[in-house]
């Protein structure tokens, strides 16, 4: 019930955002028509035809502020903060996507502003009507009535879940303790009503919508008449299922393949919509990367050429999502030979575990060092997040000899695709000399990963580089 009322919840709020933010951007524009100098002879049909602009960056900003969800927990004070600051990112991707569009004479500095400013009082009036249709669709709707069928050790527990939950903001509860007779008992406010003996007389005589059973059970034969029982009242039936019962620490989902539910588990389970605009961030992030490469292409090849002999682009074998192997591109900074040469420089490795860097490599030649330290030497991967091997952030995509001394707690660090860069570039790179160091930030990355903690690393990033933290 509560994720059906969440989904009708971020539905409305989809709607009133979008109306708004289009609303804002026709009144803006008619304004400009109306009372400013119209050099360029634009009409109100062409306004509309740019329009498709809008629908993009409202669709950028409702994958990035999720949050509707708050909704109903936030004050008319935190609504209005709320709204702030989501308008401080619809004018900054209105900006990016009308000038990436080439379509800056729709919106002038006048209109974009004037669209911000309306955006913000429409969806600060949207929001707080919604709340109003929220509630009276609520109260409209009435409380559902749940029958809790569970044993005396497992009761506090469950109510307490669905407390936490908010189920119990849809839902008036009546219990039955199937191994402890506690009839005339109350818990937690809700009335104790049955033991096994009257279990189904008692659901059979009541108002019963939903009957969840959450007890202890080593196979579905036990519970097969007591499922079909209310199935035969025309009572919806859910049913814990054990197999997800102290798992900590990993998310849990029911999923299907073919005819089968599953029980699916995972650290953590990543928003779809998010992930597809992560994709495009990063295919947006390559055509201008490889842009700025072929630039630096012209200047670093004879110069790279000249000091040593060899290809201008040095193809490695790397271990990329979940141990798929691909090969990444870099501009070659080291002579022919440094490989073969790898092995006797070993001891002299400064990292602690299964990653190699060492001060003064003396396979690094001179101009290696330069790009070394500038990262112009990682551009080329701006190939291989095109191709989709990698991403802009990410964990850094170990070597295979690395990877095939990985322990089994070292391979999540592969669980999200590997990046150009990461929490461990931004974080001091070659001055962190742990493997084990390395691997906990890349956890912490994925445990936490937002499209704005990607963003916050990206801009660490250029600071980095220009500084030069942690640079070998």
């Amino acid at each position: 019930m509560y994720q059906q009322k969440q989904k009708f919840q971020n539905l409305l709020l989809m709607i009133i955002d979008a109306v708004c933010i289009v609303a804002s951007y026709l009144f803006a524009s008619f304004c400009r028509l109306k009372f400013r100098p119209n050099p360029m002879g634009l009409s109100m049909n062409d306004v509309i035809g740019s329009l498709w602009l809008v629908f993009l960056a409202y669709f950028c900003v409702f994958i990035f502020f999720n949050m509707n969800q708050y909704l109903m927990q936030r004050d008319k004070y935190e609504e209005f903060i709320y709204v702030i600051k989501v308008n401080i990112f619809v004018a900054a991707v209105l900006a990016v996507i009308f000038f990436l569009a080439r379509e800056m004479d729709f919106l002038s500095r006048g209109v974009w502003l004037v669209t911000v400013l309306c955006n913000i009082i429409l969806m600060y009036i949207g929001h707080l009507a919604a709340k109003k249709i929220l509630k009276k669709q609520y109260a409209l709707g009435g409380k559902q009535h749940m029958y809790l069928v569970t044993t005396n050790d497992r009761v506090d527990k469950v109510l307490s879940q669905l407390e936490e939950a908010e189920e119990l903001d849809f839902y008036t509860v009546r219990i039955a303790i199937l191994d402890v007779d506690r009839r005339g008992e109350s818990i937690k406010g809700f009335p104790v009503v049955a033991t096994f003996e009257d279990l189904y007389e008692d659901a059979r005589k009541e108002v019963v919508d939903v009957a969840y059973i959450n007890i202890s059970y080593s196979n579905g034969e036990s519970l097969e008449k007591c499922i079909s029982e209310f199935e035969e009242m025309g009572i919806t039936v859910q049913l814990n299922i054990n197999v997800l019962e102290g798992q900590e620490g990993f998310g849990k989902q029911i999923d299907m393949i073919g005819d089968y539910p599953v029980v699916s588990f995972a650290p953590r389970f990543f928003d779809y919509n998010k992930l597809v605009m992560k994709r495009i961030i990063d295919i947006a992030g390559a055509l201008v990367g490889l842009v700025i490469t072929g630039v630096v292409t012209i200047f670093l090849a004879p110069v790279l050429k000249l000091e040593s002999p060899g290809p201008l682009v040095f193809k490695q074998k790397r271990v990329g999502k979940n141990g798929r192997y691909f090969y990444i591109y870099k501009f070659r900074s080291m002579y022919k030979d440094a490989e073969e040469r790898k092995a006797a420089l070993m001891e002299k490795n400064e990292m602690k575990g299964l990653m190699f860097k060492m001060t003064d490599d003396p396979r690094v030649t001179k101009v290696g060092k330069f790009i070394r330290a500038t990262s112009i030497d990682e551009l080329p991967q701006f190939w291989n997040i095109l191709k989709g091997d990698m991403s802009l952030v990410g964990t850094r995509p170990p070597t295979v000899d690395e990877f095939q001394q990985y322990e089994a707690r070292h391979k999540r660090r592969l669980s999200m695709k590997p990046g150009l860069t990461g929490m461990w570039q931004v974080s001091g790179r070659s001055n962190i000399e742990d493997f084990e160091e390395v691997v906990r930030m890349d956890l912490d990355y994925i445990d936490n990963w937002s499209l704005q903690l990607d963003a916050k690393i990206i801009l660490k990033t250029i600071v980095v580089i220009f500084k030069k933290v942690g640079a070998k």
